[in-house]
């Protein structure tokens, strides 16, 4: 797959605008990106992880899954009407995340002994997490969500190719993001006066309320926050970029029924009449708006979970034979 010199110049300047405003205006950047690709990016993923993966699960293993996923959503549910408290709700999720890890180290074990030694590693991280302080875990979890292109390019991918696009991943979700942190680009854009760090179009509040989305309570007052807050906002502008825009020209959805979701031009007028409304919910309620969106965000975040480890274990052209 040769990349044209246009769309090479075409993905720098996305690339170079998108980390220009995340840093000159991140609230702005992040809430107005949110609202319009959200809902939009997170269908796409659907599609494509049903497209590229259901084929190597079994009918026993794709039940258990969603059987886990159900749980999470009533949770998220029971936590939006205000039935349970996220202290309770938050450590319960992870252990269906931890769950759902569990479902495929069977297959990991026998694929491999390191893949399994790795899902093994991912259960103590997230248990470590569920009981020292699982709002940080889910924080941290939310940022590296932002890094699961990465794994769909490096699977879809072989020899060349994948090195050439893992180079440039390793540019765009590291380097850059790191350099974003450094507070360098910041300090940079300010002696400009470049910067508008609370600027809101979708008046969703002021910044201080959404750092929370990316950095630790305990880091909010710190010189960083800003920052971090900043190369997060980059880094999901990134995912968005890379679902909306690479993916579906992967994607041939051959194994689902469903016509709005197996057709093409029927799924983009779904999910543009889907974004429309969201867009004008967020823009009416940001924050109600951006809790009712959770619940759909939460499906495609931890389904990637052990559809990335089945990644690893089961090329493209083999099926799970075990239950």
């Amino acid at each position: 797959m040769l990349i044209s010199k246009q769309s090479m110049i075409a993905a720098t300047f996305l690339i170079l605008t998108a980390a220009f405003i995340s840093v000159a205006f991140p609230l702005a950047t992040y809430t107005l990106t949110l609202a319009s690709f959200g809902l939009a990016h997170v269908l796409t993923e659907l599609r494509y992880v049903n497209s590229r993966f259901h084929p190597r699960l079994s009918i026993d293993l794709q039940r258990r899954i969603v059987i886990l996923l159900l749980i999470i959503v009533n949770l998220r549910i029971l936590q939006l009407l205000g039935i349970v408290n996220s202290s309770i709700s938050v450590p319960l999720e992870l252990i269906c995340v931890i769950g759902l890890v569990i479902l495929v180290m069977p297959i990991l074990k026998v694929k491999d002994w390191k893949l399994a030694i790795l899902g093994i590693s991912i259960c103590i991280i997230l248990s470590t997490g569920v009981f020292w302080i699982p709002t940080l875990m889910m924080l941290l979890l939310a940022v590296l969500h932002n890094l699961t292109p990465v794994g769909f390019i490096a699977e879809r991918l072989g020899g060349r190719e994948r090195k050439f696009a893992l180079f440039i991943c390793l540019i765009v979700f590291a380097i850059i993001p790191s350099i974003i942190i450094s507070g360098y680009p910041y300090n940079f854009l300010f002696s400009l006066n470049l910067v508008a760090p609370s600027a809101d179009i979708l008046q969703a509040g002021n910044l201080q309320l959404h750092l929370g989305a990316f950095v630790p309570q305990e880091l909010h007052k710190s010189a960083i926050a800003i920052n971090a807050f900043s190369a997060a906002v980059f880094l999901q502008c990134m995912h968005y970029a890379v679902v909306l825009g690479v993916l579906p020209k992967w994607e041939k959805s051959k194994s689902n029924s469903f016509k709005a979701w197996n057709r093409q031009r029927v799924f983009e007028k779904v999910v543009i009449f889907l974004s429309t409304l969201i867009f004008i919910y967020f823009a009416q309620s940001f924050t109600d708006a951006r809790k009712l969106y959770s619940i759909a965000a939460a499906i495609h975040a931890w389904i990637e979970f052990p559809i990335l480890l089945l990644a690893l274990a089961i090329p493209a052209q083999e099926k799970v034979i075990l239950n």
